[in-house]
């Protein structure tokens, strides 16, 4: 519980500040196209201003990643808490539920939306 809490907060505070760098960058941009049209010094207005919106795309692009690995997190948690009720039930006992509603075909998955894989390979984004 307490990573998917770092997780949302991370990734809030790095999506507002990705979205603020991406407007405070356009603006400065749009700054240096009023002063290169009255014929003033402009270059290092528009590189600073160009410096800010590359920085926010990449600011919100980590944001993502983060968003990703909380609702991986999240699902997680869900799927463990769905275990731990189920965990309690003894074998026998009531009518076995069938898994044919979850509108998955093929019945490969782990349980937390992603597919199951074979092999050690991890993505980038996981941790």
């Amino acid at each position: 519980m307490k990573n998917t809490a770092k997780l949302r907060s991370s990734w809030l505070l790095f999506a507002i500040s990705g979205l603020i760098l991406v407007g405070l960058g356009l603006s400065i941009v749009g700054e240096a196209i009023i002063l290169k049209f009255t014929k003033q010094a402009y270059f290092l207005v528009g590189t600073l201003g160009l410096v800010a919106f590359n920085a926010g795309l990449s600011v919100f692009g980590q944001a993502v990643i983060f968003r990703y690995r909380y609702l991986k997190a999240k699902g997680r948690e869900e799927s463990e808490r769905k275990a731990g009720r189920n965990r309690n039930r003894g074998r026998g006992r009531g009518p076995k539920r069938s898994g044919s509603g979850s509108g998955s075909a093929s019945g490969s998955g782990s349980g937390d939306g992603s597919p199951r894989r074979s092999s050690g390979f991890k993505s980038r984004f996981e941790e």
